[in-house]
């Protein structure tokens, strides 16, 4: 089963437990664009500017991201209750990704 959001596999469920949404068999066409964000970063940023900076910084270097717990609920759930950034990103431009992320983070 596939999130058709953040498009993480998963054993048999109903809903990601991310991104809150039903899971699917199969994912929408345009497959060949699919990149698996397979590894999560959790970070403690929770400043808007920050994390728009880390957002710019990863767009501009090309790699894929997508942005978990932006629900105010689903944060909560998952235990992130000071609204900290957690990002998914391919395991290929995890390096990379987390040398962003923490040029961000040492900034502040």
């Amino acid at each position: 089963m596939f999130c058709p959001q953040c498009r993480m596999q998963y054993p048999e469920r109903a809903d990601c437990p991310e991104c809150r949404i039903p899971l699917v068999e199969n994912l929408p066409a345009g497959g060949a664009d699919y990149v698996a964000l397979d590894v999560l970063i959790r970070t403690d940023l929770a400043d808007p500017i920050a994390i728009a900076l880390a957002k710019s910084l990863l767009e501009e270097a090309g790699i894929p991201f997508f942005v978990m717990d932006q629900n105010i609920a689903a944060r909560q759930e998952s235990g992130n209750f000071f609204g900290w950034w957690s990002l998914r990103v391919p395991r290929e431009r995890e390096a990379e990704a987390r040398e962003i992320v923490e040029s961000v983070q040492g900034a502040r």
